[in-house]
């Protein structure tokens, strides 16, 4: 099996699946030497039994959200056709976790929310207001951080996807972005808040 071990996540785990002669998957899979015989993933328990007899007609690449990647014939080198499948994994693992934020931010914002909501308890107008910061700052992070990412040729719908709104509403929104001026701007209302080496030019968002 193959393990996504970046930031101590273990959200995708995947493996090389035997699939028989009609294309359907049996419950063999390619251990990278041998193989096995499985019926479950290892966050739920792993049984292994004795092999079959004959060998699987293809692998293709299956991961714990439930994809599947095509299939590759095994023909007489499984090790072979497993070099396929584990990149067919890759490639999926890297389009699934290109927009995912590090575990240590993950855990930064946890703590910060975690502090508003204790601080709501006791001073809710002082919440407020730091809520009121916390909203001011965020647009024009959101915009320096679109047009890094349209100065690396990102495309609409992947910014999109990350915004968590349709590829026109993203557009519409921030097609300003590719504006010197504008991120200019946006830059500007960042920085002071944050440590960033003493740069205090908006050409660092390129």
């Amino acid at each position: 099996m193959w393990n996504d071990e970046r930031d101590g996540r273990r959200e995708h785990e995947g493996l090389a699946r035997a699939l028989n002669a009609s294309g359907a998957p049996d419950r063999r899979i390619w251990n990278g030497h041998a193989w096995q015989e499985e019926d479950s993933w290892q966050n739920t328990g792993l049984v292994t039994f004795d092999l079959r007899s004959g060998a699987p007609a293809a692998l293709r690449a299956e991961c714990q959200c439930a994809w599947h990647g095509p299939s590759h014939p095994v023909s007489d080198s499984p090790a072979k056709a497993a070099v396929a499948v584990k990149a067919d994994w890759e490639k999926h693992l890297a389009a699934k976790t290109e927009a995912m934020y590090p575990v240590d931010v993950a855990d930064d914002l946890d703590d910060l929310f975690g502090r508003l909501y204790s601080l709501a308890q006791q001073q809710p107008l002082a919440t407020l207001a730091a809520l009121r910061e916390l909203e001011g700052r965020t647009e024009p992070l959101r915009v320096v951080a679109v047009a890094r990412a349209r100065y690396r040729k990102e495309p609409w719908q992947k910014l999109a996807d990350a915004l968590g709104v349709t590829r026109q509403s993203a557009w519409e929104k921030y097609q300003f972005a590719g504006n010197p001026e504008d991120v200019e701007a946006a830059y500007a209302k960042t920085v002071p808040h944050l440590d960033l080496g003493g740069q205090q030019s908006a050409t660092t968002w390129r």
